[in-house]
């Protein structure tokens, strides 16, 4: 009976260590994110998810720099480790996957779908896309660029 106990208690506590080191998923992403004019970006409930800095640094809410724009308009993670596309000269952005997102009156669209907002007052309009590649849940190369921040 006591061997079964010890059992019972070691299964137990390794199903339970297995199931709280699933990985989760980013807390920098969420539904319709929206970039307010002061840089911080949030999800549709008003939870913020991170920021753009004026130099082009897309951070997470911890500050860690998950994202750099460059003036040129390409962007790329925060190690340099994978472009993630480049803003193209009608201003929308095109993914390395062939994605594009348009900005239209500070809604971003893909496809024809809102996928992200930028307040009127937002300076860069160029960073707007960037909202959708690292912030949306909903963004196409989400794994593959949530992979490439943290190598």
């Amino acid at each position: 009976m006591k061997t079964q106990t010890i059992l019972v208690v070691l299964l137990m506590a390794f199903a339970f260590a297995q199931v709280q080191s699933q990985e989760l998923p980013p807390k920098h992403r969420g539904m319709h994110p929206q970039l307010k004019a002061d840089g911080k970006v949030y999800d549709e409930n008003g939870t913020q998810l991170g920021y753009i800095t004026k130099d082009g640094k897309v951070c997470d809410v911890t500050g860690k720099v998950i994202g750099i724009i460059s003036k040129s308009g390409d962007v790329t993670t925060g190690n340099g480790k994978g472009v993630i596309g480049a803003m193209q000269k009608d201003g929308s952005f095109k993914s390395k996957k062939g994605y594009v997102v348009t900005d239209e009156d500070g809604i971003l669209k893909m496809q024809g779908k809102e996928v992200a907002k930028v307040e009127q007052g937002y300076k860069y309009k160029n960073h707007a896309c960037a909202v959708h590649c690292f912030f949306s849940a909903e963004s196409e190369d989400a794994k593959e660029i949530d992979e490439n921040v943290r190598k």
